[in-house]
């Protein structure tokens, strides 16, 4: 299988590929969407990952330029061209005709962005100025073609309400009943307002970047760590959906699949189709495939996050005044 053959099929008129994933070995959410009126490529870009990931510096290099490759070549077929934000793994930041010319860019407004971002932002609309066929600032707006719509969330924080990486918009392709929502960075989510915004959206299929436990004890804790588990769960819940991707920041570490044990058993008692990218391709994720290959990198003990776990998590966090106790209750309603 190519990495840009369909991999789910939306109804007849509606066609979702993934293009390149940390699942798939590279920092991405890459995500190609077909209606018969438009083709829409949302964050063509990659980075390479980082040492914490079981491949050789090498074979990192290699995944690297062929995923890029990969992002560019779905990049030029398409007409619509997304970007949420302006991390290097969301976007082509060249100067290169072949992507850009002729093309309608969707982009974030980078007022409200922190310094850096914001300057990135700025440069990358100037490398690429007068080869797109129109740029249109598209925070919480909505286009049609034809029959497709193309709507786009308010901004929404990257991570955790005020995160330092500021905001990032989602992204809905809808046509008739058929509908895809793109969550960008919102790392679980984390907040409540996201998670509201992508059930009311009552998407059948959704693509979401999970929580980045690689940074537990770091930037990230145990605490949003379960509070994206109650939100992710929340949305599988949603009537609507059938297909659920959990990627990106997720498959950086090796250890997902115990830290997120109640999200797979939760998807299984809903029967929804769950999974990441390389999961619903019938593939092994890499970081999995890495640690079998080439053994562990700086985890070397790790223990699965059971339901009993998760409630000491909160419990803690309520007696700190970190939260309330409404959010046990919430864990009891989605995840038990």
């Amino acid at each position: 299988m190519r990495f840009t053959d369909p991999v789910i099929g939306g109804g007849p008129r509606l066609r979702v590929n993934y293009i390149a994933f940390d699942s798939l070995g590279v920092k991405s959410q890459c995500v190609k969407v077909a209606t018969p009126e438009v083709t829409v490529c949302i964050d063509p870009g990659a980075s390479v990952q980082s040492s914490s990931f079981p491949f050789p510096a090498e074979e990192r290099r290699e995944m690297l330029a062929r995923h890029l490759e990969t992002c560019r070549l779905s990049a030029v077929s398409s007409k619509v061209l997304v970007a949420t934000h302006y991390h290097l793994d969301h976007l082509i930041s060249k100067r290169d005709p072949q992507v850009y010319r002729g093309k309608v860019l969707f982009a974030k407004a980078f007022e409200d962005l922190p310094p850096k971002q914001r300057a990135r932002a700025e440069k990358l609309h100037a490398t690429i100025d007068g080869l797109p066929e129109e740029v249109v600032i598209c925070d919480g707006r909505k286009f049609k073609f034809g029959r497709t719509e193309v709507a786009f969330s308010k901004p929404v924080w990257h991570g955790n309400e005020n995160a330092e990486p500021g905001t990032v918009v989602m992204v809905e392709v809808k046509r008739g009943k058929e509908k895809v929502l793109v969550s960008s960075d919102v790392c679980g989510p984390t907040e409540k307002s996201t998670t509201d915004l992508v059930c009311a959206s009552k998407a059948r299929t959704v693509v979401l970047d999970g929580y980045p436990t690689a940074h537990l004890g770091r930037f990230a804790s145990d605490f949003d760590l379960v509070r994206s588990i109650i939100n992710v769960c929340r949305v599988l819940a949603m009537k609507e959906l059938e297909t659920l991707v959990l990627d990106h920041h997720l498959c950086r570490d090796y250890r997902y699949p115990a830290f997120f044990k109640l999200v797979y058993a939760k998807a299984k008692q809903l029967k929804k189709e769950f999974g990441t990218a390389a999961e619903l391709m019938d593939r092994r994720t890499a970081v999995l495939q890495g640690y079998q290959d080439y053994g562990p990198t700086k985890w070397k003990k790790w223990f699965p996050l059971d339901l009993d776990g998760a409630r000491d998590v909160l419990k803690e966090a309520v007696d700190s005044g970190r939260t309330g106790k409404a959010i046990l209750a919430d864990l009891d309603r989605w995840v038990a």
